[in-house]
């Protein structure tokens, strides 16, 4: 499907036998089987995805700027799941590639920018969570510029996925006895390319990021043992359960790209060193260990894209509580509303009895503190006086 070498105009490949062998397509066994692993995750990623984006288009009070990064990350997981579960099972089922010329220039274009837009995303919600907790002095990040990250977030990856467009082209040759039909790539611009994108626009935001989220627990831990015994501590609370979610989410992305972005460099460098035969051509070969791991990095990125929503819902109560609200939750789960109400008339008077109890704790302190504080007023003016009171 793909041929990593220029063509040699110069041979007429009709008077030539196709070199490798001639299967069409994979066995209806092995196909079934690669579908029936890839549709439940597309399906629960893409169930799971909607429902982040609904809540946040119909439950204002949600749209904070973190909560609109994690939607925009939602959107490129969304899209993935649209497009490339259905691209690869293609690929992987016939010898030549059936795409078509426009599909062969945009499908890594589409997964490039996707990946550029998740990226950033994350990047921009660690800087959140960096400036309220570690470096509160610094300017946060507000709602509009959350929305202004969004759009720069797709016109970089955008941007920077043009070169995969103009260095890659759809081509056939007529051999003798078959018509091949595959994508072909400038080897040196691409290599160049998937270097300088995998080490600087992705793995080192990713590991700036560790440090960062770090730094953050470091902070939180510190400050959870001073104010333990305050109100603030529900407070400090909540921050390390966001910044926890955010830290999951960055080492599960972390973990499933790993494979696919190890095999990039790893098959760039074979063709570097013209390991792969004399024509170089990866994807007609039917067996062999690269095909395995190619189809598992690639199934890595659809379980990554569908396991994001389930951390958002696991980890952050107050997407759960949004759900529940929403008229898509009640016209999904009918049967369920008198118990959501009962549920949520409950923790609404348990919210409130913790609310005046704090209230209550609070105003004793604070007037056994005054009471403290006037009678060593007391105490001082009547030193200063020269008089002594006995009790």
């Amino acid at each position: 499907m793909y041929n990593d070498e220029p063509d040699d105009d110069d041979i007429d490949y009709a008077t030539h036998l196709f070199p490798n062998t001639i299967w069409i397509h994979k066995p209806f066994s092995e196909i079934i089987m690669k579908t029936s692993i890839i549709l439940p995750v597309v399906v629960l990623g893409i169930f799971g995805n909607i429902l982040i984006i609904h809540v946040l288009i119909h439950n204002r009070p949600m749209r904070t700027p973190t909560n609109l990064l994690i939607g925009n990350m939602a959107a490129a997981d969304l899209l993935s799941l649209l497009i490339h579960p259905w691209v690869i099972m293609i690929y992987e089922s016939f010898q030549n590639y059936e795409l078509g010329p426009i599909v062969c220039r945009g499908e890594s274009a589409v997964e490039c920018s996707v990946l550029i837009a998740s990226v950033i995303s994350m990047s921009a919600i660690t800087y959140d969570r960096l400036t309220a907790i570690v470096l509160p002095k610094e300017t946060r990040l507000t709602l509009k510029g959350a929305r202004i990250v969004m759009v720069i977030t797709w016109l970089t990856g955008v941007l920077l996925s043009i070169p995969i467009t103009l260095y890659r082209q759809y081509k056939e040759r007529h051999w003798k006895n078959f018509v091949e039909m595959y994508c072909t790539e400038n080897t040196l611009i691409i290599n160049i390319y998937w270097y300088v994108m995998i080490t600087v626009l992705v793995w080192l935001p990713l590991s700036i990021q560790i440090i960062c989220y770090i730094s953050i627990f470091i902070k939180l831990n510190k400050y959870e043992k001073v104010v333990q015994e305050s109100l603030q501590n529900q407070h400090v609370s909540y921050k390390k359960r966001a910044a926890r979610m955010m830290f999951v989410v960055t080492i599960m992305f972390m973990i499933c790209r790993l494979p696919f972005t190890g095999l990039i460099i790893y098959r760039h460098q074979l063709i570097e060193s013209k390991e792969l035969g004399s024509n170089n051509n990866i994807m007609n070969q039917t067996k062999g260990g690269y095909h395995t791991l190619w189809f598992i990095s690639k199934y890595l990125m659809y379980v990554n894209s569908s396991l994001n929503p389930i951390i958002y819902g696991v980890t952050n109560e107050k997407f759960r509580k949004a759900f529940k609200i929403t008229e898509f939750s009640k016209w999904l789960f009918p049967s369920s509303d008198i118990i959501t109400t009962k549920t949520n008339c409950h923790m609404k008077a348990t919210q409130e009895t913790s609310t005046r109890l704090s209230i209550f704790v609070f105003f004793k302190r604070k007037l056994k503190i005054q009471e403290e504080l006037g009678m060593g007023k007391k105490k001082e003016s009547t030193e200063k006086s020269g008089c002594i009171v006995y009790k």
